[in-house]
């Protein structure tokens, strides 16, 4: 596919006072339920080196891609940022074959993996996207995680907010975390409007990367709307994403709204108010009985776009099935 590319729009990033920088948006608690922008990231100068750290070594995920550092993704075009929006993407020209790869001494695909150099402990994390990666084998995400040397992955969590492969419609929303942390009494309709995914018939609502019967790794993760991800979401000019993480209040909701839909007059106002917008499509909750506050901390913010591993390998052939059959 052509369509390994990923555009940014205006970006809303909507952070409490426990944390200390947005993307394109940072914001203090004013009030019980609302929030106060302070700071605003987006613009020109979105890529500068104090902001965000530009990944280069091999992908953990394992990923056919190699990651670029700053100077050459932006001689490449991989990515820009310009008063009003701000792109990232994979090279989509260059044809790479597996003896390349395999023994050819190159890693894959080049492209885009930045992670901010804020780690955060709470906020609201508002995200309007153009148009995002789709076709086979692509997996682009905006995600969280928090990790150090005293304290590897996913000691301190992480928080999935848009991710899917393939030709996927709907996001999934997960979080992934060391044992202790169920999700088992969070029910559909009740809580949240989106869908658990299903391993073998089961909700995956047990978050430990290591949960009996689920996939290694799974983590707990439910699915967006239609539209959400995927080829309807760039036919439908895209969207609007707001993940809110809430340890104090003891949550993760996460809410979405088509570009022709619009957004909350809150938000456009920069005076957000999660508790007006109805039912998130996916709800989590932070408990000391279930899930307590502490498996999520320092979380960085990553936008990344790579091929086939970890995610999309294992799910090629059911997802792919007509391209499979050429392999």
């Amino acid at each position: 596919s052509k369509e390994k590319l990923i555009a940014l729009a205006p970006l809303f990033l909507l952070v409490t006072m426990r944390s200390l920088l947005a993307v394109a948006g940072l914001c203090g608690v004013a009030a019980a339920a609302e929030y106060e922008h302070s700071k605003a990231f987006v613009g020109r100068d979105f890529f500068e080196t104090l902001q965000w750290d530009f990944h280069t070594g091999d992908d953990p995920t394992h990923g056919t891609v190699d990651y670029m550092g700053y100077s050459a993704a932006a001689s490449s075009g991989l990515v820009n940022a310009s008063s009003h929006r701000i792109y990232m993407g994979a090279d989509h020209r260059t044809t790479i074959d597996r003896t390349m790869v395999q023994g050819g001494g190159l890693r894959g695909r080049p492209s885009v993996r930045i992670m901010s150099q804020q780690g955060y402990n709470g906020g609201l994390f508002i995200l309007t996207l153009d148009h995002m990666p789709t076709g086979c084998g692509v997996w682009p995400a905006f995600w969280m995680y928090g990790q150090d040397p005293q304290h590897p992955w996913p000691t301190w969590g992480e928080f999935d907010i848009i991710e899917g492969v393939h030709h996927a419609s709907r996001t999934m929303t997960t979080l992934h975390t060391t044992p202790g942390c169920s999700q088992r009494n969070i029910k559909e309709g009740e809580h949240f409007t989106g869908e658990w995914l299903q391993n073998k018939g089961k909700d995956a609502d047990n978050c430990d990367i290591h949960a009996e019967g689920q996939w290694e790794n799974q983590g707990c993760s439910q699915q967006g709307p239609e539209g959400s991800f995927g080829p309807a979401f760039n036919e439908n000019g895209g969207g609007t994403f707001a993940a809110e993480w809430d340890p104090e209040a003891g949550h993760f909701r996460t809410w979405f709204w088509p570009a022709s839909q619009g957004v909350p007059a809150d938000i456009s106002t920069q005076r957000p108010k999660p508790d007006t917008w109805g039912k998130p499509y996916s709800y989590f909750r932070i408990s000391d009985e279930d899930c307590s506050k502490d498996h999520f901390r320092n979380m960085r913010l990553v936008f990344d776009i790579t091929f086939c591993g970890d995610f999309g390998s294992p799910t090629f052939q059911a997802g792919c099935p007509a391209v499979a059959k050429t392999m």
